[in-house]
């Protein structure tokens, strides 16, 4: 084998490897923008914690989904 072969062969490997993980990655992405929703209240899930689902609460406003806010505030107990 001469050393122009080891070298075509060494590339064209590489090359496979490349082509099969991009292949492979493709076939797992999800869309990030879905949300999971009733009519006016959805949650748009961004990944896992363990096996609990992290995302975030949407409100359909519009037609349009936004990001819901919390107003829930802290207040002590005593006036001390």
């Amino acid at each position: 084998m001469t050393l122009r072969t080891r070298i075509l062969m060494a590339v064209l490997w590489i090359g496979s490897l490349v082509f099969v993980g991009a292949v492979a990655t493709a076939q797992t992405r999800k869309d990030p923008a879905a949300v999971i929703s009733g009519a006016d209240i959805g949650f748009k899930p961004d990944g896992w914690r363990g096996n609990v689902r992290t995302g975030t609460w949407m409100v359909k406003i519009n037609g349009e989904w936004v990001e819901a806010v919390g107003s829930t505030h802290a207040s002590p107990a005593t006036t001390r």
